[in-house]
């Protein structure tokens, strides 16, 4: 069956840029494939919907798809720490939430890289301030204050505060670009939202449920595509629930025609809190809907995710035998040159974002392909099997 109409919807990760760095990140990448799945993908201009969602049109020989970012990055830039004040604010949470709590434990044993990824800022920080301390102390010293007796104490105990301060600064550069304090930020967003004090999160996720249930409405839509990526995939866990709860008409779920895709998923992160209650509730539902067609893609190079975790059962929920998420890889060492994916391999946050960028060779994994070709994701499936 050619997919003549489709809907996609996207909820980015957490991440502050907003719908025209995704939309420019679309077009870029969807060109560049083409000259590997011959899928010439025609990307229009971005327009606003509504004050948090976007769309664009992907137009195919074959298939029109019309592209939707669900927005949240404006919840995120409220919680994206950017002084060393709220820096050790989430650090503060993290330890709260993760170390000292013992659920350091339980991530451990989920996945190791999370293990290193959690204790990476935390090490980061610690040592920056230490370093930083420890040259403002130590440069100074070498300077022939005997020069100045009287005056040698106070300027130099100035002279090491600034120095302190111009150390800690560029500890703070460079743990930006290297993505430290994003880390951070993720944990302690995760361990906020669990105890409900993340606010209009909850009103953000019943717009996204009303937005894809009317599109499952939508009788034109031959295949509705619901992708999220990274902490998005927390995000698109109730708001999927809640989605499918308002469609009773069973035919509108034939043919597998509704599809969820997680990228990258870092669910654990909240379903292993004990007070996230409600997440839980709205993850079993969807372990439990089989009118749901449910891929869950991770890499196990990506140390920014929790690689082939089944996220329901993982946090002692149960799934029904035909429902639940289908646990698979891109197998990105089989998409890429084997040069360059050895340098990508050493870029672990570009290796986080690989799920939507074009590929040096053809594969089964195609995220061009899955929201703008014209088969329908089912059918690919089983041509796979």
């Amino acid at each position: 069956m050619t997919v003549k109409q489709r809907q996609v919807f996207y909820i980015h990760g957490f991440d502050p840029r907003g719908a025209g760095h995704y939309h420019g990140l679309y077009r870029s990448q969807s060109a560049r494939q083409a000259n590997i799945n011959g899928l010439d993908i025609d990307v229009s201009r971005r327009r606003r919907r509504s004050a948090h969602t976007h769309h664009w049109q992907l137009n195919t020989r074959h298939t029109q798809t019309d592209y939707c970012y669900l927005g949240w990055d404006d919840i995120i830039r409220r919680h994206w720490a950017k002084g060393w004040l709220d820096i050790f604010g989430d650090l503060g949470y993290f330890l709260s939430a993760y170390v000292l709590s013992g659920r350091v434990i339980a991530f451990a044993k989920a996945s190791h890289k999370q293990l290193i990824a959690g204790f990476y800022p935390a090490l980061y920080i610690l040592l920056s301030v230490l370093t930083s301390a420890w040259l403002a102390l130590a440069l100074p010293s070498l300077l022939p204050w005997q020069a100045l007796p009287a005056a040698a104490l106070p300027l130099q105990a100035v002279l090491s505060l600034g120095l302190f301060w111009l150390l800690i600064q560029g500890a703070k550069q460079l743990g930006n670009r290297l993505a430290v304090f994003w880390l951070l930020r993720i944990y302690a967003f995760s361990a906020k939202w669990a105890k409900g004090n993340i606010q209009g999160l909850e009103t953000r996720a019943a717009q996204f449920a009303d937005d894809i249930a009317e599109a499952i409405h939508n009788t034109e839509n031959d295949e509705i595509v619901v992708v999220a990526h990274s902490v998005g995939t927390m995000v698109v866990v109730p708001a999927m629930a809640a989605a499918l709860a308002r469609v009773t008409d069973p035919a509108l779920f034939a043919n597998k025609r509704v599809v969820l895709i997680t990228l990258g998923e870092c669910i654990p992160l909240i379903s292993f809190q004990p007070a996230a209650q409600d997440f839980r509730h709205a993850l079993a539902l969807l372990g439990q809907d089989p009118r749901l067609l449910w891929l869950d893609y991770t890499a196990p190079t990506d140390g920014a995710c929790f690689p082939l975790l089944d996220p329901v059962t993982s946090c002692g929920l149960k799934r029904a035998p035909n429902a639940g998420p289908q646990l698979l890889s891109p197998r990105f060492f089989t998409l890429y040159d084997p040069a360059r994916y050895k340098k990508l391999r050493r870029a672990w946050y570009t290796m986080h974002f690989l799920y939507l960028m074009a590929t040096d060779k053809p594969g089964p994994y195609d995220y061009f392909a899955f929201t703008a070709g014209p088969e329908r994701m089912a059918d690919r499936l089983e041509k796979q099997s």
